[in-house]
């Protein structure tokens, strides 16, 4: 059955386009039977075709009709969904929901008044993927809307310019923003079911299938109306799975049947041990006790083929770089030998005191020369956080760069003498902080099961830093020669905090700790954008640097073990 002719209580609708946009699509009622609650818009004939609902007053209908006429006098060409996944379809739709109604609010600011009453949704919705997209289209309809969202705030900064016009004008400004934000949504760990989503305020807003290339690789739709209607079901008959979004974080307190384990983004299948940590809150100038629960499982085992390979390739030449640093970097000890280069000034006088009483003087009148291997407890920490999963030009991904950086120090570090132990990092919330043992001290890097649980590390989760150094804290040596490697590719962030100075705050106040305990702290950093702003504020000078490749990482551990030492 077709959708129905132009009725004639559309004339007057097709008459107020015509006065404020001069656009004359045809009008047409959808059917009584169909259950599709939003309008549908049409732009591939040779005239677009509105298909509106039969229900809603005469406001509703001037609604739906005006942000139509928004799109055909405002919009541009079809975007191609190819490299785009669900959420990112979505937000590109909300942003360009949101620019042509600027644009046409702009022409005529009457139309605020028009389409305003629709805009409802705010913090009371939730913080679920569908109620957080329906508050960005509320704080995009009306920059004066206050949500307290962190992440409202960051879409707006990228929507408007500081002097509050339009800072995203073409599509390719559109598609990059969408991008990066769908990236947010996945930093977040909410998942969007692209199937049951509708565009909000779902009353006027058409369904956006305008917006988009004609796939002609879909089957053709059954249903009649320019075989464009969306399935009975709500599938959106697209058939790409969107894989980069987890499970939400479990809701609730530790033991109540909200956090449920098996619903984490985070896989724990068995905990050698849970610690509590204090966490600081900026909010009310302390820290709090036992904010944030810490839980140690060993990390599962892989094949080992690739990671035993990238460690052969690089181990000789590092640990030869290595030994050569120490040797020019080595302290005299106060010991005496019959040879050397340094006369050892107490040995001159006892043999001058001995020749006055008649005896024989010792013979050991040099300053022993060896190098004094100073033993230095080293944790590296790798952070395993869902970025990680990110392909660098070299065609690895920043967790395999990550890993085999961690590696080849352990093993490097462990021929020139030093005790070394490599764990792994991630987090869901304050409540599950998973620290993951790839190497305990009594192993060699170079072991069989360290190699497996290195290559059994994925990326998923977020990126807990306070919680998981002060862990690393607590497993060295107070007051000892004791370094922490963090080796990351971000900054602090997690899914239960919006306040992005939260965790890099409660992160400096983690590094003092470990510093009043005689325990010096580095980072090296993989970020594919460049260093973070954040934590090279936390960091001393010198303690936050690019992650070196093979050929440098002797130098850079050599300059971390020194700062170990108290060494200038």
């Amino acid at each position: 059955m077709p959708a129905s002719p132009e009725p004639a209580g559309t004339r007057a609708l097709s008459l107020y386009l015509r006065a404020l946009w001069d656009v004359a699509p045809r009008l047409t009622t959808l059917p009584a039977a169909n259950d599709v609650a939003r309008p549908i818009l049409g732009i591939e004939g040779s005239r677009p075709v509105l298909h509106l609902p039969a229900l809603g007053d005469d406001a509703l209908q001037r609604a739906r009709a005006a942000h139509a006429a928004a799109h055909l006098s405002f919009g541009g060409e079809p975007f191609e969904r190819a490299r785009l996944k669900p959420v990112q379809r979505a937000l590109l739709e909300i942003l360009e929901d949101a620019r042509v109604e600027w644009l046409a609010m702009q022409a005529l600011p009457g139309l605020r008044r028009l389409w305003a009453p629709h805009h409802v949704a705010d913090a009371s919705w939730g913080n679920g993927a569908e109620a957080l997209l329906a508050r960005l289209s509320h704080c995009l309809f009306d920059p004066a809307h206050e949500d307290g969202h962190a992440w409202m705030a960051k879409v707006r900064g990228l929507f408007f310019t500081p002097q509050g016009g339009l800072a995203l004008e073409t599509p390719a400004q559109l598609r990059e923003a969408a991008s990066r934000l769908g990236n947010d949504v996945g930093q977040m760990r909410l998942r969007l079911n692209p199937g049951g989503w509708q565009v909000e305020p779902v009353a006027y807003r058409d369904d956006n299938h305008h917006l988009w290339v004609r796939d002609e690789k879909l089957p053709p739709s059954a249903t009649p109306l320019e075989q464009e209607l969306p399935d009975a079901d709500g599938a959106s008959g697209d058939d790409d799975a969107d894989t980069t979004f987890e499970r939400p974080p479990p809701q609730g307190t530790p033991g109540s049947d909200a956090g449920d384990a098996a619903a984490s983004v985070l896989q724990i299948e068995s905990a050698l041990r849970t610690v509590t940590y204090p966490e600081w809150d900026r909010l009310i100038g302390r820290a709090r006790p036992d904010w944030c629960t810490v839980i140690e499982t060993p990390a599962p085992r892989a094949r080992t083929s690739a990671v035993r390979a990238g460690l052969e390739r690089h181990l000789a030449r590092t640990v030869r770089l290595l030994q050569a640093a120490a040797v020019s970097d080595r302290r005299p000890t106060q010991g005496r030998s019959k040879d050397g280069d340094l006369l050892h000034t107490g040995a001159l006088i006892d043999a001058g005191i001995a020749r006055r009483a008649g005896h024989e003087p010792e013979r050991r009148l040099y300053r022993d020369s060896a190098a004094r291997v100073e033993v230095i407890d080293v944790l590296l920490l790798i952070d395993t956080s869902a970025s990680t999963a990110l392909t660098l030009p070299s065609g690895r991904t920043v967790l395999e760069a990550l890993r085999e950086a961690a590696l080849l120090a352990a093993a490097a570090l462990e021929a020139t003498g030093h005790r070394c132990t490599v764990q792994a990092f991630a987090s869901d919330t304050r409540h599950r902080v998973r620290v993951q043992r790839v190497k305990d001290r009594e192993e060699m890097a170079c072991d069989e099961a360290v190699l497996a649980r290195a290559g059994g590390l994925v990326s998923a989760g977020s990126t807990r830093m306070g919680a998981a150094l002060r862990h690393a804290t607590a497993q060295l040596p107070a007051r000892s020669r004791s370094l922490i490697l963090l080796l990351t590719d971000g900054e602090p962030h997690d899914v239960d905090i919006h306040d992005p100075r939260y965790l890099t705050e409660d992160l400096a106040h983690a590094l003092a700790d470990a510093r009043r305990a005689g325990i010096a702290v580095a980072c090296l950093h993989s970020a594919p954008d460049g260093a973070s702003s954040a934590l090279r504020r936390v960091f001393h000078s010198g303690s936050y640097v690019a992650l070196p490749g093979a050929a440098r990482l002797a130098q850079t551990l050599l300059m971390q073990m020194q700062a170990a030492r108290g060494k200038s």
